[in-house]
């Protein structure tokens, strides 16, 4: 998905749906053996991949990527942070906030 500009979230969705159903493909599994490894319905995967359903929940979602082995890189879809958020909150509290000019 790198490279890629995603004008919607309908975008965003519906490349990861093609992505779901390539690594589903590329392990040799169907529809009904997702749906039976995940514990998620046969219809939801279905229209989740012909993309009738966009809403498809977030739990949902990772139990597919658990059953094609990608839950894992889910660290480099949001990566940890290099500065904890509270000592971003410090480091900013010493960045002015205007400039005053001498005259």
């Amino acid at each position: 998905m790198s490279g890629v500009n995603f004008r919607s979230n309908q975008d965003i969705l519906g490349t990861l749906a093609a992505r779901v159903k390539e690594y589903r493909l590329a392990a040799r599994m169907s529809q009904r053996e997702m749906a039976v490894q995940s514990g998620v319905s046969y219809t939801t995967i279905c229209h989740f991949e012909q993309g009738r359903n966009p809403n498809l929940t977030l739990g949902n979602f990772i139990s597919l990527l658990r059953v094609v082995g990608m839950e894992g890189r889910l660290e480099e879809l949001l990566p940890e942070l290099p500065v904890p958020p509270m000592a971003l909150r410090e480091i900013n509290k010493l960045i002015p906030k205007r400039v005053r000019r001498k005259e």
